[in-house]
Formats: structure tokens, sequence, C-alpha cells
């Protein structure tokens, strides 16, 4: 493996030397960021502070020798340091995708204070033509239409909490897509998991109709039967999205319902609002006496811990350098409650600013109290 990441960074070496020639420049294209973030935890319950250090820094590789093949390598390096180390047990062993087969990660420091972690996120090959595309590597198979919660995401779901990655995980799969006309196609796809009992196959038709984007996808999905389908379009001005997700009864695991709803509009004057719900069958709907009992560590099946999910979001350009959002999270029935603030700064040319906050609240032994706060500042440079 790290021979293998050598290889990788001479290669990134040799292909900036040569971006100098214009025939390199319509082949080749590699760019990135690094990301410097500081992050303060308040724990409000044991009214103990906790702060974490990141150096994160993305290096993505596009080679194009033609119209229809290209080759993608993606390697994400992250150096975290602090305290916030410490106190999580077995904190490098969750930086890893679980949905990935292939092991293409590499723990350069491993210590109780310092980890320095590199992983291959991206590594595919594509071939496409006028109606048809193929795919074979490590990819995003993106199926969800909806801003926070995608229950057609079955092969790869994330969390909406971690801010920082843009680009989201992968899954080491192969895809066929045939396109019928436009606003048409059927994509075949399978992904090899880490764990080979838990493999994803599914199928997605897309199709317009009446002005609405459709698209059905079923499939078998960590060893459960699963269908599901979603739909956006808009009435007058405002976008409204619709998707839902069944998993049928197993003797791994029970039946379970994802349905989301979702309403956006963009307002004069610069102003964004959505509003997004999500219903999860199988979540919880009492209020728990445990805050540690509420598992935020998300998957296809259960995109909330919570059955009931509201989260309303408006977001505004306050000038041309600097932007906010605020974004309400309340699940009725747990009474969990979680703020979601943000400002960004355009400091220069490819040079951001963000400060971020996460703020839980929660009904425990018959108060509704603060639980934790995060607060996060974040400095990218994009190259």
């Amino acid at each position: 493996m790290k021979n293998f990441l050598l290889i990788g960074l001479i290669l990134f070496r040799q292909l900036t030397l040569a971006q100098d020639s214009s025939e390199s420049k319509e082949k080749w294209e590699v760019n990135g960021y690094l990301k410097n973030m500081e992050n303060l935890t308040f724990d409000h319950l044991n009214r103990q502070v906790t702060s974490g250090n990141l150096l994160h820094n993305r290096i993505n590789i596009k080679w194009m020798p033609s119209s229809t093949f290209t080759a993608v390598a993606q390697i994400r390096n992250r150096l975290f340091w602090g305290e916030e180390i410490k106190v999580t047990p077995s904190f490098s062993s969750l930086l890893k995708n679980e949905n990935e087969k292939m092991n293409l990660q590499v723990q350069w420091i491993n210590s109780p204070s310092v980890v320095l972690h590199t992983n291959t996120e991206r590594l595919y090959v594509d071939y496409r033509t006028e109606k048809w595309n193929a795919r074979v590597g490590r990819q995003r198979i993106n199926w969800g239409v909806s801003t926070t919660w995608n229950p057609n995401d079955v092969f790869n779901s994330y969390n909406f909490l971690d801010f920082d990655y843009e680009e989201r995980a992968g899954v080491d799969a192969a895809k066929l897509q045939y396109r019928f006309n436009d606003f048409g196609n059927i994509e075949l796809a399978y992904a090899a998991t880490g764990d080979n009992k838990a493999d994803i196959a599914a199928a997605r038709f897309s199709f317009n109709k009446w002005n609405y984007d459709f698209h059905v996808v079923t499939g078998w999905v960590n060893r459960q039967a699963s269908t599901g389908a979603a739909w956006a379009g808009s009435i007058k001005e405002s976008g409204i999205k619709g998707e839902l997700q069944y998993y049928f009864n197993s003797k791994y695991a029970d039946d379970r319902l994802n349905v989301v709803l979702e309403w956006n509009h963009m307002f004069k004057k610069g102003w964004y609002a959505n509003f997004s719900s999500l219903y999860n069958s199988g979540g919880i709907d009492t209020v728990v006496n445990n805050f540690g009992t509420i598992n935020l560590k998300l998957s296809p099946q259960n995109l909330m811990p919570t059955k009931w999910n509201l989260i309303a979001t408006a977001s505004k350009e306050i000038t041309p350098l600097l932007s906010a959002n605020m974004s309400v999270l309340f699940t009725p029935g747990t009474n969990l409650l979680i703020l979601l603030p943000s400002l960004r700064y355009n400091l220069a040319t490819n040079l951001d600013v963000d400060l971020v906050g996460q703020s839980f609240f929660s009904e425990l032994n018959s108060s509704f109290r603060a639980v934790s706060t995060r607060a996060f500042l974040r400095m990218k440079w994009s190259f």
C-alpha cells in the first residue's frame, strides 16, 4: 500500500510539471485543497471542554486521453492532533469507510495524541458514449435527490453533520448506464463492501413526466430486498421533492421505511429557505434519559436514529464575500433539538474561512437542557 501511495505522489509531481504544455492541459486535470480546522467541544452535562485540530488535504487527478475515456484518482490526507483523540476510544478506527472492500488506507501515525491517515477516496475508470456509460472502481453512486437525507442513496449514505466531507464517501463498485433520451436512463450497479454478505446490487430507472423528474430504485441492500422511488419538480416558484425507500423484512433485519418530503424557495434579496421532513419507521419516538443512547452513526436503512425529523434552513449572501446559513433540526417525540449556524467569508481568491456551530439539546429526566456544543473554525485554500 505504501508503494502504491509513493507511486501516486510521484505521478502527481510529474503531472504538475507537465501542465506547462498545451497538450497536457487538454488531457490532465490536477486540483484539490488544503484545510486547517480547529474545534472546541463543550460537554454541558459533564462540564468539560475538549479541543481538536485537523489539517486536511485532498488531491484530485483526472486523465482524459480521449473524449470517451477518463481515469480518476483522488487521495485524502488528514492529520489529527489534540485532546479529542485522547478522549475518543479507538479514534483511528473511526476514520475508515466501512463500505470499502479494498483496503487503500494507511495510518502513518497512530499515537494517543496524533493520527496521520491517508485514504484513496476515488480510483476508477470511466467509458462514455452518447448512449452508454460504464464506470469501474472506487466511486460515488449518488441516486438521492433531497438535500439533507437521501433514502435512495443505498450505496453510500452520508452524515449531514459531517460538513467537512463535501465529496462524501464512495464504494468499490461497477456501474453501467444506458440513456434512452435526455431525461431517461437505466442504471445497473454492484458494490462489494467490507462485509461479503452485505454487498449491494441495485437498479434505477429514471424518466421525466409532466415536467417532473421521477426515478424508481430496486435491489438487494445489506442482506435485504429493497425498493424505492423519488420525484422532483416545482409548484410556481418553489421546488418540491419526495423520496422513499422500503426494506423488506429478512432474517437479518426487520422491515424499514424511510420517507423524505422537501420544499425550497429562493426569495427576493437573496434569501433561500429549505424545509425537509424525514420519517424513519424504525427510529425511536420517545424521550430518552441518556443522550449517549442516541446513535448518530447513520446507514442507508437508518438515516436518523429518531422516527420523526424536521429540519428548516435559511441562508443569505449578505455581501459578495460574506454568506450566512442557519439550520434548525427537531425530532418530535424524542424532543431532540440541533442548531447548526455557519458563516463563510472569502478572504481572497480560492481562500475561504468558515465558522460553524453545532449545538445539541434534549429532554433528559423531564427537563429540556443543553447537552453539548461544538464550534469549528476552518480555513480552506483551493488549488
